[in-house]
């Protein structure tokens, strides 16, 4: 698949045709997510399809912004083992299966929900392991109206229920790494004779939600720091998708130009001079 094309024609859509996604197709995506890489490979997941106006109607009021579920033909559930990074570990294994539907003609959009417990019950999922994220997938209604643009790193927790203030505005590279301790910010020349340059060009263009861009990096010597900003980190389900989605980018676009790349999870030590309200939530080895 060409990454950097499907990251830069990212979209999220709200609004679908009544046409299911061919069964063999879902299959297609069921079987690239259980061979493709992981951001931690020792959790065990499923994948969980579902379709037609039941589904959406048992979701109602259960997920989606403010319980206004987004209606769409079919719905991915990924469920997860509940171990160390689980969750990143789904906006990164999700994140995926979205760029893979998008790479075979199918538009989709991340679901936002608050009780696991419940999701499972509608559903009748019966399954010892968390449900850790909700896609919606089918093909535009180009032909409907729609309240709000989505571009490339949109929002992917909202419907275009409600009046909620978007901006497609991306982070300035300068604004968003830094070299050796925060605010010590770098130049593109820096960055591309350290070849890093186009995996933080497409990092920038993950989404987020309410398109916060919550992430930061530091660059020091061997490792890439990621930060989230969230002093409340370790309880924000929405902070974590995010650290996982942004890792996938800057992971993929390092395996397409330069090496396999592998985020890890330890404790990093050091004087990074970081705002209390960042956290390091893990690093990339260079």
């Amino acid at each position: 698949m060409d990454f950097k094309s499907l990251i830069m024609n990212g979209k999220s859509t709200r609004d679908y045709k009544s046409v299911n996604v061919d069964a063999s197709k879902l299959e297609e995506i069921e079987s690239y997510i259980s061979n493709s890489k992981k951001l931690v490979p020792s959790i065990d997941v499923e994948v969980d399809f579902f379709n037609g106006e039941d589904a959406y109607k048992r979701l109602y009021g259960v997920a989606g912004y403010k319980g206004v579920m987004i209606e769409a033909p079919n719905y991915m559930v990924i469920l997860s083992d509940n171990k160390p990074n689980y969750i990143e570990n789904a906006g990164y294994i999700g994140e995926r299966a979205i760029l893979k539907a998008r790479d075979m003609g199918i538009d989709s959009c991340w679901v936002s929900f608050s009780d696991q417990e419940m999701i499972k019950k509608v559903l009748d999922i019966n399954s010892e392991k968390e449900v850790v994220a909700l896609i919606a997938l089918g093909y535009a209604n180009t032909n409907k109206k729609v309240e709000s643009n989505y571009k490339v790193g949109d929002t992917f927790v909202n419907t275009n229920i409600g009046k909620v203030e978007m901006s497609s505005g991306r982070i300035a590279i300068e604004d968003m790494v830094f070299i050796d301790k925060w605010g010590n910010q770098t130049t593109t020349d820096v960055l591309e004779e350290r070849a890093l340059f186009d995996a933080f060009s497409y990092a920038r263009m993950a989404p987020s939600a309410l398109n916060k861009q919550p992430w930061r990096f530091i660059v020091d010597g061997g490792k890439v720091l990621l930060l989230i900003d969230n002093e409340n980190y370790d309880e924000s389900y929405i902070n974590k998708i995010d650290a996982g989605i942004v890792m996938l980018y800057f992971g993929l676009i390092l395996d397409v130009t330069m090496f396999d790349s592998k985020w890890g999870f330890d404790e990093v030590n050091g004087d990074y001079n970081i705002p209390s309200n960042y956290k390091i939530v893990g690093y990339c080895e260079i």
